[in-house]
């Protein structure tokens, strides 16, 4: 099996839960911001929250939990209504 992240049909939009980067990274995954977060940030710099510099040394960090069980993540079967 190749995988080829230049032909994956979500790249960019689907990174951050993507197996791939589960094998590469263990324990936490920096991502670049999404739009909504640059916007936000955005907000902060002008706000004079935050410097420009700071700001463009961002990256959101997706932090890799401990496999779950089936029921962990689907709950139990009396769950189910």
């Amino acid at each position: 099996m190749i995988v080829d992240c230049n032909t994956c049909p979500v790249r960019a939009h689907r990174c951050d839960d993507c197996v791939v980067s589960v094998l590469l990274a263990p324990g936490a995954v920096e991502l670049p911001l999404d739009g909504a977060e640059r916007r936000v940030v955005s907000m902060f710099v002008r706000a004079g929250m935050a410097s420009a510099d700071t700001a463009a040394r961002l990256c959101a960090r997706h932090e890799l939990m401990p496999p779950m069980s089936p029921m962990e993540h689907w709950g139990s079967a009396n769950a189910v209504g």
